[in-house]
Formats: C-alpha cells, structure tokens, sequence
C-alpha cells in the first residue's frame, strides 16, 4: 500500500469514527464537501479508473494538484497502470516536469512497468527522457532495476545515457545486475564505457551479481569489454551531474 493510499484510508476511519460519535450525542455529522481533486486521487488509489475517467470529465479538475506525496494525479495513474487514464491527463496538458516528494517524474514511475506504453505515451506529450530525481537516478535507472528490457530498450532508443551514475555511484547496469535481469544486462553491457566501474561501495556490477548469487550472470559480466553509447565518440567521456551541483534537478524543481 502507497503512502497515498494510506493516507486516504486514515482519513476515512477518522471521518467514520467521528460521524458515530455526533450520532451517539444527538448531533448530526456534517461532512466537508470533498473537493474533485480529491476524489481522483481517491478513485485512482483505489483502482477505479473509469470512475477517474468520469471525474475528469464532469468536473474542472486541476491534473496539477498534489497529493500529500506532491504527486500529481498523472504520477499515480501511471504508477497504477491505467493507460486510458493517463491518456486523458495527458490530453489535458498536465506539467510533465512535476517531481514527487522525492524528486520522481510520471517518466520514473513509468520504468517500473514492463510494458513500454507508458514511456512511450509521456516521451511523445513531451517528457524529458534524461531527467533524475534527487539520487540522480533515471528512468532507466527504475527500468533496469526492476527488470523491464522493453522499457529498458525505449528509454536507451530516446537517448538515455546508461552511463549516468547516481548519487551513489550505480549506473543502470548496476541496478540490473543486483537484480539478476539477464536480459536487461544484455541489452546495457554494449553501452557501458566502464563495465568494472565500482559504486561509492566499491563494488561494480559483476560484484553485485555474484554477492546475489546470480553466478552466471557474473560469470557473463566479468567477460564484458568497455563498450561506446550509440552516437557517442570513443574517449568523449560522459558527464555525471552530483548532488551539489547548481544543475541537478532539485535545484530547479517545479
């Protein structure tokens, strides 16, 4: 359970506790009108999509509200997984730039499904494909971690750097090998300038491959030749924006 759903749940015990308690004293429970947004948010969180669809066309709801976590109702319906939705929201040209609580784009939320349609729909709106959240990872990052090679395979066809290291030192390929996702692996490794890079840990994904026991993975990884990102220069080296730096995303966040 989301910390979103979470949320709604408290807060309809609570108003269900309190109506009983004004019927036990001779009051009658006046309930606060519950306003469009929140009943999105609602609806989404509890898998209701055509009832979120309903709402989205019968009232003048603002698609850049945020929910305690700062998520706009674009960021839980991707997360949700409900394509009709999101591409009602997307209709109505919702901020693609709007971070969560932690730094997260619709775009990251979208990685951890393995069905490329939801990088697809928000890379046409116009989502930026490279964008990090505040560990400066990237949807390719979320995508590699979890295991999702088609979505993995999209992101790398958009022009994400597989290269990028978070705030820890992981690349993509990181991710993928403490997960044992061969195919993930695969698709990565040929684009990896430094295969054997080591995280701030000092563990490179081989590393993490075998510390997981995914034997053969290591084995896979441990014969892997520097590779070149498609379009990329041999040598031209790639740039890592960290955390201090006055260009990473929490410093210019919406």
């Amino acid at each position: 359970m989301t910390g979103a759903m979470r949320a709604t749940l408290y807060r309809a015990m609570g108003a269900m506790a309190c109506a009983a308690l004004l019927a036990i004293g001779g009051f009658a429970a006046a309930q606060p009108a519950q306003t469009d947004e929140a009943r999105l948010f609602e609806a989404i969180g509890e898998g209701k999509e055509l009832v979120a669809e309903g709402i989205l066309v019968r009232g003048k709801v603002d698609v850049n509200a945020r929910n305690a976590e700062r998520e706009t109702p674009l960021h839980r319906a991707v997360e949700k997984g409900m394509p009709q939705l999101v591409k009602t929201l997307l209709a109505r040209k919702p901020d693609l730039r709007a971070r969560s609580a932690t730094g997260e784009t619709s775009l990251h939320l979208a990685g951890l499904h393995d069905n490329p349609l939801f990088v697809e729909l928000l890379l046409a709106a116009g989502a930026d494909a490279k964008v990090r959240n505040d560990d400066g990872e990237t949807a390719l990052h979320w995508a590699a971690m979890t295991g999702n090679p088609q979505t993995v395979q999209r992101l790398l066809l958009a022009g994400v750097d597989p290269n990028v290291k978070d705030i820890r030192g992981n690349t993509a390929l990181h991710g993928a090998a403490d997960g044992g996702h061969v195919d993930v692996v695969k698709l990565l490794a040929g684009r990896i300038v430094e295969p054997k890079a080591k995280n701030r840990d000092g563990k490179s994904a081989e590393d993490l491959a075998r510390g997981r026991g995914h034997a053969d993975l290591a084995k896979m990884l441990a014969g892997v030749a520097p590779g070149v990102a498609p379009g990329v220069a041999p040598g031209a080296g790639f740039r890592t924006i960290d955390i201090d730096d006055p260009n990473h995303p929490t410093r210019n966040r919406p």
